[in-house]
């Protein structure tokens, strides 16, 4: 049945070529690497860390910007200890600006324009940690902050990120933290 399948997909690829149709997409793979290591601590003046992104300075980007048809496939990954404290979770919010204080540790939660974008990743007592890799992190996409994402690829690239606990008291380290991305440009 396989063998059928592979033929099907062969013969329909050369039936394509034949008429004149031209397969002219191309993936695309961007991430952004995040501050590495870093900490978010609800009692601290890091209670959440925001971080600019602007998808403009990484070259597979850049360079496909012009041609781009969508986003394919997007995760945020790294690994997450929790230092001290309950179990609970990571989440990351979203903001379709730059624009946050010139400190990126902020004493409270996200700024209220924020958007939820992901998460809860959740992490057990401390000293747990847990590493995030694609496909978990895809099932802690928010559809809201999503289509933010989605609606900023599209635009200027650029949005800021905050990173924050999901419970009253927590002390996480975030190591190896990425946005990646999946992009389907035109060739």
């Amino acid at each position: 049945m396989k063998k059928l399948k592979l033929l099907g997909l062969g013969l329909g690829l050369v039936a394509l070529a034949s008429s004149g149709c031209i397969l002219v997409s191309a993936q695309v793979l961007a991430h952004f690497g995040l501050k590495n290591p870093f900490t978010i601590n609800s009692t601290s003046t890091n209670h959440t860390q925001g971080e600019p992104v602007d998808l403009n300075l990484i070259s597979a980007y850049a360079d496909n910007k012009e041609k781009l048809k969508g986003i394919l496939d997007l995760a945020i990954v790294g690994k997450f200890t929790n230092v001290n404290g309950p179990a609970g979770g990571v989440e990351v919010w979203i903001t379709p600006t730059l624009d946050f204080p010139a400190s990126t540790e902020l004493p409270g939660p996200p700024p209220g324009s924020a958007v939820l974008l992901w998460g809860p990743g959740t992490i057990g007592a401390s000293p747990a940690s847990r590493v995030i890799g694609w496909d978990e992190s895809a099932a802690l996409f928010n559809a809201a902050g999503k289509a933010l994402l989605l609606e900023q690829i599209r635009g200027d690239g650029t949005f800021t990120i905050y990173t924050t606990g999901s419970v009253g008291t927590y002390n996480i380290l975030v190591e190896d933290g990425q946005i990646v991305l999946v992009l389907d440009a035109a060739k």
